[in-house]
């Protein structure tokens, strides 16, 4: 009967925690208005604008071999179930060099201009024309004018033309190619769609003798997308300050009954409410024994008392991605091993980032990071031999961020422009050869920097980091819930 008391007990709670947080969604929809109707798409005065891209062409074309030919292909569309399509998300080097978010598209660059269907010209994109029918069902459409518009092309065409279109092969000997994921459609009745159009363009190659080179296309992509221009940390700014709006929500929220799900969707509904597309990975939200789990998705455990939550959450933001994880307590409180691994995690961090400047190679913050953590666990037992610090701390320190979360890079030295993350961890499983008091702490702390001329610069430092800052913010937060 004790038994059965308590397992009731826990569950009313744990239903008027769900109850509680459909209330409190509810009402910040409401706060933002009860009125709903259909709009044009908004300007929005963070688009990037054709100068970026063609920006962008010609600092690809400056650090091309001589005859070259650079082609780049769009996305393929990814089916999810039977007829029931994934959001199409764009090859992020298409994006980078035309800003076209349509599927069945192409761009050509030439490293010296040539005539080119009747134009002297050294860039060609091909795109979809606009089709009535389709735009009823699956949304508007850019056509040759938009398209023009937004990547600031001079010559576009419809992507049907490219099958019969002759290209400079007298001009030209080295074909570089992005690596376009597997195309699971082939439109036989579409002479312009993705299949088609990577058809013809191997047909063309091998027919001159050439075979295209994607490793060193894609090292070139990687060399140029390492370093970010002012409006492209603006944007990773945006997307970094709606993570951390949202982690500062969860913390806010957080509280033992509730389940990582819920956290989860709260996340989601931060990320869409302040003008994001959504996440830019799958957002991890691990209590416990998951929080041992590196990329942890299920999010459908209950929050138990005394556990830790990692968050490792992203918003996605006119293409470019957040990347801040940070790691509290349930009941808002650190244990007293809690915050010592807590502590080395952070100090391990403070470290990294000191040595986030130009001149150290990408891989020293790691370095640092790893020896701090090392001392710390030996300081405190959970280790006696320097070899047993990779038993804890599994994985890499840093990568580069941009538009994809784990982004193009050459790993060289450290150069103003680059934006990465640094996220020292510590995981204790149970089971490990320590004193038990340590077992089932997991910590991950993650923020995004930007390599300056002097010391790096956080732009994730609006979420709360350090101990007292959580548990200052998870104590408001649970006074406003009783």
């Amino acid at each position: 009967m004790m038994y059965a008391s308590a397992f009731l007990c826990f569950m009313t709670k744990n239903i008027l925690t769900i109850l509680l947080f459909k209330v409190f969604v509810v009402v910040a929809i409401a706060q933002q208005g009860t009125s709903f109707k259909l709009a044009n798409v908004p300007v929005i005065d963070d688009e990037l604008t054709s100068d970026f891209f063609s920006r962008n062409r010609k600092r690809l074309r400056d650090t091309m071999p001589d005859s070259s030919m650079v082609l780049l292909f769009a996305a393929p569309q990814k089916t999810k179930s039977n007829d029931i399509d994934f959001r199409f998300h764009q090859d992020p080097d298409f994006y980078y060099f035309t800003g076209i978010k349509e599927p069945n598209s192409m761009l050509l660059i030439l490293k010296d201009s040539a005539m080119i269907d009747g134009v002297f010209t050294d860039e060609v994109l091909f795109v979809e024309t606009k089709d009535n029918k389709k735009e009823q069902w699956t949304g508007r459409m850019l056509g040759i004018d938009g398209a023009m518009d937004v990547s600031g092309v001079e010559l576009v065409q419809p992507n049907i033309t490219f099958k019969t279109l002759k290209l400079p092969w007298y001009q030209v000997n080295t074909p570089l190619c992005n690596k376009h994921q597997f195309i699971e459609r082939d439109d036989k009745e579409h002479p312009g769609d993705l299949m088609s159009l990577s058809k013809h363009f191997y047909a063309k190659s091998e027919r001159a003798g050439y075979e295209p080179k994607f490793n060193e296309a894609e090292e070139l992509f990687a060399f140029l997308r390492q370093h970010k221009s002012p409006e492209e940390v603006k944007m990773l700014q945006k997307a970094i300050d709606i993570t951390c709006e949202a982690q500062k929500s969860a913390m806010l929220a957080i509280s033992s009954g509730m389940t990582e799900y819920q956290i989860e969707a709260l996340v989601t509904y931060t990320f869409r409410n302040n003008g994001a597309e959504g996440e830019a990975f799958p957002s991890i939200v691990a209590s416990g024994k998951n929080g041992g789990i590196m990329h942890y998705a299920q999010n459908s455990s209950l929050l138990i008392p005394g556990d830790l939550v990692v968050m490792d959450i992203g918003a996605q933001y006119q293409g470019y991605s957040a990347d801040v994880t940070r790691t509290v307590p349930v009941n808002g409180r650190f244990t007293e091993e809690q915050a010592i691994v807590y502590q080395i995690v952070l100090d391990a961090q403070t470290v990294a980032i000191r040595y986030a400047t130009p001149g150290y190679k990408f891989w020293t913050p790691h370095e640092e990071a790893f020896r701090t953590i090392g001392k710390g666990l030996i300081k405190h037992g959970i280790i006696e031999n320097w070899a047993d610090i990779g038993n804890y701390f599994i994985h890499g320190t840093s990568h580069y961020l941009g538009l994809d979360v784990h982004d193009s890079g050459v790993y060289s030295s450290l150069q103003p422009g680059e934006v990465m993350t640094v996220e020292p961890g510590i995981y204790i499983p149970e089971g490990s050869p320590c004193d038990p008091k340590w077992w089932n702490i997991f910590v991950r702390i993650e923020d995004d920097i930007l390599i300056t001329d002097g010391p790096a610069k956080v732009l994730s430092d609006f979420a709360p980091k350090t101990i007292a800052e959580i548990e200052k913010l998870m104590d408001r937060g649970q006074a406003n819930a009783n």
